[in-house]
């Protein structure tokens, strides 16, 4: 099988990227995934924040872009993405243990987020009670950015699968790439799947894959990136007392954040993580790490009552990379990757995929990636 464009990874990245090659005409196009689309981080219950506030400098331009983009994106595609712009908040208590953030930076750091056309307000603790009445006594500021929100990862990145189909792409699924074969020259010349099918590469190659990005790129001469696998936790819980977190809220010296959803059910994350299970091979909760996440809850919200968990995931794989931005470049003459997510490039698609489209189509790199090159993990 021979197609113009082959992309592995049937996640929000891969499909919103042959989504807009389709869109703009480039040619034959083919998604490989190992299970299923929005199998691992891209999909899983519940929504996703996107979310500008707090973010990495570098990651700035592309998220005030991609802001713009998610209001309509639900109509671009023709599908419900489940985005609703609630605002999001960063609370902060006092000065950080190490020394960084905490009180002493908020102003700081709206300042450069507005700089960067990011809006961004500095709340003090009277303007957060009208909010959020339930907040610990300890709060004192919080970082308020108006245009931040929710949306399902899932049916987001089904909806994009779904434009994709409409305009040819052709989705493989179950479909596990085993190995990149390369010509003389060092360029990729075909994909080959565990069950020996072999996907001729006409144009161009797009690694999307996350986790199932490295052992691809170690058959090629720049090897594996600096990245390793994740497994971000999800909690689910219901309160005694209704909850009173209309925002998108996080913690700036705790490990948290909490969304509640449409039927009231509080959706608790900010960077706890599960473990590798080796009987499947996926990631598994730890209890542990769910009672930290709660404590982390009920400190900053004491008056949500008896909590009830209704369930918990850690089973979605995700990347990070050593600086905690994403990886997008070309890695060979023909081979361009978008990964290391680190857990938070899923509010970034609407702005990364049209751009990683065009750089396929030019055959070089968008210059909107130059923070986020392959090249910077060498000299």
């Amino acid at each position: 099988m021979k197609y113009d464009y082959i992309i592995i990874g049937g996640g929000v990245h891969g499909c919103a990227a042959a989504y807009h090659l389709a869109a703009s005409g480039a040619g034959s196009i083919a998604v490989i995934e190992t299970a299923t689309l929005a199998a691992e981080a891209s999909g899983g219950r519940g929504k996703r924040g996107v979310r500008a506030n707090r973010r990495d400098l570098r990651e700035m331009p592309l998220m005030r872009e991609a802001c713009e983009l998610w209001p309509t994106l639900a109509d671009e595609l023709g599908a419900d993405t489940g985005y609703v712009r609630t605002g999001g908040i960063c609370l902060v208590s006092g000065n950080a243990a190490n020394g960084h953030n905490g009180l002493a930076a908020v102003e700081a750091t709206a300042g450069a987020q507005n700089a960067l056309g990011i809006p961004t307000e500095v709340w003090d603790r009277d303007r957060i009670l009208t909010r959020l009445p339930g907040i610990d006594t300890t709060t004192k500021a919080g970082i308020y950015a108006p245009l931040d929100g929710v949306a399902s990862h899932g049916a987001t990145t089904q909806a994009y699968a779904e434009a994709g189909r409409r305009l040819g792409v052709d989705f493989f699924e179950n479909t596990t790439a085993v190995k990149i074969e390369t010509n003389a020259s060092g360029a990729a010349a075909s994909v080959l799947t565990a069950t020996e099918d072999v996907f001729t590469i006409g144009k161009q190659l797009l690694l999307a894959n996350n986790a199932g990005a490295n052992p691809l790129l170690a058959d090629l001469p720049g090897g594996e990136l600096p990245l390793w696998t994740i497994y971000p936790q999800a909690v689910f819980l219901r309160s005694r007392n209704r909850p009173e977190i209309p925002l998108l809220t996080a913690h700036d010296s705790r490990p948290l954040s909490v969304k509640v959803l449409d039927d009231g059910v509080i959706m608790l994350s900010g960077g706890w993580r599960g473990t590798l299970d080796p009987a499947t091979g996926r990631g598994r909760t730890r209890e542990e790490n769910i009672a930290g996440n709660i404590r982390s809850l009920t400190e900053t919200f004491p008056g949500l009552g008896e909590l009830e968990v209704i369930d918990a995931d850690a089973s979605r794989t995700e990347t990070a990379s050593v600086d905690l931005i994403p990886t997008i470049g070309y890695v060979a003459p023909n081979v361009m990757v978008a990964t290391g997510w680190s857990g938070h490039g899923w509010a970034l698609a609407p702005a990364v995929a049209p751009r990683v489209a065009e750089s396929l189509r030019a055959r070089r790199a968008d210059s909107a990636f130059a923070p986020f090159s392959p090249d910077r993990f060498t000299l």
